[in-house]
């Protein structure tokens, strides 16, 4: 078998995949760090929601035990205050506290605003319509290994009627926008 040679890219190519994009809550544009409060600001400890995470509780020094959700109980059960105090826990956190959670995330480096474009892992559609359909009906037309893609509706319908043909799923398919 010969050996697979890859095409140089032409200047261009990319262009339409990568135009400059700014963050679509705080405006931030990329290699900026977004507004304070932003919903899409990374923590830069746990890699979730910088607003919602707990680690400003933990990074400062608070016994944070964030309440789980039971379904044998239907509600959430933990701690009632979460292991913080009960200022802190009704009213967030003090300015002095505040200030201290700043000086933290300025130390260890807040994370700036970098797009990484959904892609749609079948066809390679840049940034899809996102849909949804439930777990039951995902698992059954996406092999394991795929089920962390993302796919375009398209691509999705496709799928369906390779694996069912025209069996009638497809019907189920129709609320989906």
């Amino acid at each position: 078998m010969p050996p697979l040679r890859m095409q140089p890219l032409r200047q261009g190519d990319l262009v339409s995949a990568r135009k400059k994009v700014t963050c679509g809550d705080c405006g931030a544009k990329e290699g900026e760090l977004h507004d304070p409060g932003c919903d899409h600001e990374c923590c830069p400890f746990c890699g979730g929601q910088l607003v919602s995470c707990g680690c400003c509780y933990t990074q400062l020094g608070f016994d944070y035990q964030p309440k789980e959700w039971d379904p044998a109980a239907n509600d959430l059960v933990g701690h009632p205050t979460a292991g913080l105090p009960e200022s802190v826990y009704k009213k967030g956190l003090t300015p002095e506290l505040n200030q201290r959670w700043k000086g933290i995330l300025a130390e260890k480096g807040r994370v700036p605003y970098i797009c990484f474009p959904s892609i749609c892992g079948r066809c390679g559609d840049l940034r899809p319509e996102l849909f949804m359909v439930s777990d039951a009906i995902w698992e059954k037309y996406i092999p394991i290994r795929e089920r962390e893609k993302i796919l375009c509706l398209s691509c999705f319908r496709k799928i369906v009627r390779l694996v069912d043909g025209d069996k009638g799923v497809l019907r189920l398919l129709t609320n989906i926008p």
